[in-house]
């Protein structure tokens, strides 16, 4: 269950936070400075000049600048000391002067501190390891940082690190014993031979019922000491610029939450995102232990094809075609790895490779674009339980090409399933975009514009006043039956557009969480540089207009409220726009005059029938108490370290989660089904078809696309 994946998880949440702060250690990043301040100073005038707010650069600007920096670089406050804060605070005020007169002299001392407390923190680590632990002692570990101050001294800094290092062990002992009463209760014949022992596939030791505490603790310890080390190998790799651009975006955080510098790595990752495509071999890696190793392969991408690359398999050199030179890869950070072996469509890249059997090869593979078909709208046919056919469309983002390459369009492609679905002679239709961040403006007017004959979609004001209004001047409807727009609390910016124009006309019922995100702002991205409009020294994004409904409100911090209101695990969560303190505020502007939906919605009845059918729901009134509990778990100042007091405390949180555990058999009356297009998809693709087949398991499961069904039988009504 979700809670229970997420509590198991918390050990190691911190440790990934830090994961993305540090850069290969003395490594001088002094060559770079001309370009540091350069971009320094291109940021600085194109946020004065086009951001929709430009910040006021005083003395108040510099605290919250230097708050988010150390916050950035040591999120858990478990690298600086307090004398490293109290040197540092001595430039609270001086942020702005930097800022403005291009000023690196801070932001050098920060990183020379933080890779000298890094060795040390290192070392720490290697002597902690050395000794076992003693679970008996009565101490807490304290995982909240905001509730601790900068240790005093080292030997405190130490002890926070023994602490975190402890918890972690702890959780390990404590994962092995539970992996060895699960394996207690397998009644296969394997488990049989087996019975009473642990022994997981990445060759850990094992540990029977009879082992020793002393010697399950070693065993958890290494384990342990093994992934931190590796940790701290991976921080050592990071490139100093990483420092550079969390420098930068302490600055751009400032003007709101949506303004981002971007080093030029970050901004290609960026691209690959947005288009959800990428050029290269079709191969996803995973870092092990200095290795770029093979995680899976894309079905239909050039190394699935070529059938030599195998899972587990270790790249050790890349080599850009037959006249390039062979680059050693082992032991480099894997992004860098990673993009070496991308490159354009059709160019040849020959990997060498260590097989698991020892031996080593040499593969040629030519690169080819490689589409991730999760990012891409879907479709299924839903049948109730009373025969009829309805249909749903998930789009998990509004996806867009970037700096002008080839791509799919969503618009495009919610056309294509909406024309499949009519086929199926569907009686209603949903449109999910729950979990959809947003994305393209262009195409949400075009999707909104499916639904309606024409008409404007959303008014989009700049800092100056400048007002424009997008319109769908398309009079073709691709569907005009039943309409449910499916929204949650990170349903944002472009999902939002959609679910407030569709709410606006009249031309849909908006179900799911009370509101939506709340991003009302539009963002634009320009190089650094723009007198040469290279990306060289990275990109900048950043906001420039606001949006608001064609009934004048914004969507910024309230979101779009649902008609038909659930509560969801989000419920009670600080994850939307309102929750930043960076954000901009909510404002009004005029309506615009409108043609709404014939014939109209009787929404109040709709309301009506949802209330009563909702009222006395057990599984929603779980999912309430599941929210609270969530919520709870997240407020978690402190773990103790004592194995019995631990596990009495994990006790008490398992039977809180023992009563959420029925929402997971929580089965709806739906039955799913693929399109006669998907259908032949699936023929020649099994991976393809194993998602659909577990995207319609977990919408067997799904509460809030049951009740978008009814209220799509109500609307037909």
């Amino acid at each position: 269950m979700l809670i229970k994946k997420t509590y198991i998880l918390l050990a190691f949440l911190s440790m990934s936070f830090l994961a993305f702060c540090f850069c290969k250690p003395f490594a001088s990043d002094k060559e770079n400075e001309d370009d540091y301040k350069k971009i320094m100073r291109n940021t600085r005038t194109t946020l004065k000049y086009i951001h929709y707010k430009p910040a006021t650069i005083n003395d108040n600007f510099s605290e919250k600048v230097f708050a988010k920096y150390l916050e950035f670089i040591d999120p858990a406050k478990r690298l600086l000391l307090k004398s490293d804060y109290d040197y540092f605070k001595k430039d609270i005020h001086n942020q702005d002067d930097f800022f403005n007169n291009e000023d690196l002299t801070f932001y050098f001392a920060t990183v020379d501190t933080i890779y000298k407390r890094i060795e040390e923190v290192e070392a720490f680590s290697k002597e902690i390891f050395e000794q076992p632990m003693d679970f008996t002692v009565k101490e807490d570990f304290v995982i909240d940082p905001k509730t601790i101050d900068y240790a005093k001294d080292k030997a405190e800094l130490k002890d926070r690190w023994r602490k975190y290092l402890k918890y972690n062990i702890m959780l390990e002992i404590i994962s092995m014993q539970d992996e060895l009463d699960e394996h207690k209760k397998q009644k296969d014949s394997i488990a049989e031979t087996k019975e009473n022992t642990l022994d997981d596939s990445d060759n850990k030791k094992k540990i029977t019922k009879d082992t020793p505490f002393s010697e399950v603790e070693k065993i958890a310890r290494d384990e342990v000491k093994d992934l931190i080390l590796d940790y701290f190998r991976r921080l050592k790799q990071r490139k100093r610029e990483t420092y550079f651009s969390m420098y930068m975006n302490s600055f751009t955080v400032q003007y709101d939450p949506h303004t981002v510098y971007f080093s030029p790595q970050d901004k290609e990752d960026l691209d690959i995102s947005m288009s959800g495509q990428l050029e290269g071999i079709g191969a996803q890696l995973q870092d092990k232990k200095g290795y770029a190793t093979i995680a899976s392969l894309v079905v239909g991408g050039p190394a699935w094809k070529d059938g030599r690359l195998q899972v587990g398999d270790q790249i050790i050199k890349v080599a850009q075609g037959k006249k390039g030179e062979a680059v050693n890869i082992v032991g480099m950070l894997l992004d860098e790895a990673i993009r070496l072996i991308r490159g354009k469509k059709g160019t040849e890249v020959i990997l060498t490779v260590k097989k698991k059997d020892g031996s080593q090869q040499e593969i040629s593979l030519i690169r080819d674009i490689i589409e991730t078909d999760e990012t891409f709208a879907r479709s299924a046919v839903i049948t109730d339980e009373k025969g009829d056919k309805y249909g749903i469309i998930y789009l998990p983002e509004f996806y867009t090409s970037m700096n002008g390459t080839e791509s799919r369009d969503p618009s495009d492609d919610i056309l294509r399933e909406i024309n499949e679905l009519k086929k199926e002679n569907i009686k209603g239709l949903v449109m999910d975009v729950r979990n959809n961040p947003g994305g393209s403006l262009e195409e949400v007017i075009e999707i909104a514009g499916l639904f309606i004959k024409n008409g404007p979609i959303v008014q989009v004001k700049r800092s100056d006043g400048m007002m424009k209004i997008h319109e769908d001047r398309d009079p073709m409807i691709a569907y005009d039956g039943p309409l449910v727009v499916m929204i949650n609390e990170l349903s944002a910016s472009a999902s939002e557009i959609l679910a407030a124009a569709m709410q606006d006309y009249g031309r849909a019922v908006v179900v799911g969480s009370p509101q939506s995100f709340g991003k009302g702002t539009v963002q634009t991205i320009f190089p650094v540089d723009q007198q040469n409009r290279s990306e060289e020294l990275g990109a900048l994004k950043l906001t420039i207009q606001k949006f608001y409904r064609v009934n004048g409100g914004s969507t910024q911090l309230r979101g779009v409220n649902s008609d038909i209101a659930m509560v969801d695990q989000y419920t009670y969560s600080e994850i939307n726009e309102g929750s930043r303190k960076e954000s901009l505020p909510w404002d009004q502007i005029a309506a615009l005059n409108i043609e709404r939906w014939k014939p109209e919605i009787n929404l109040q009845t709709i309301i009506e029938k949802s209330k009563a059918r909702l009222s006395d729901n057990a599984n929603l009134r779980l999912i309430d108490e599941s929210a609270k509990f969530m919520k709870s778990l997240e407020d978690t100042k402190s773990i103790p370290l004592n194995l019995e007091d631990y596990k009495k405390f994990r006790d008490g949180r398992e039977k809180n989660i023992e009563k959420f555990e029925v929402l997971d058999k929580y089965k709806n009356k739906l039955k799913f089904s693929n399109t006669q297009r998907e259908l032949q998809k699936i023929k020649n693709d099994t991976v393809l078809k194993t998602r659909r087949e577990n995207w319609h398991k977990s919408l067997e499961k799904d509460l809030y696309l049951e009740e978008s069904i009814h209220v799509l039988r109500d609307i037909r009504r």
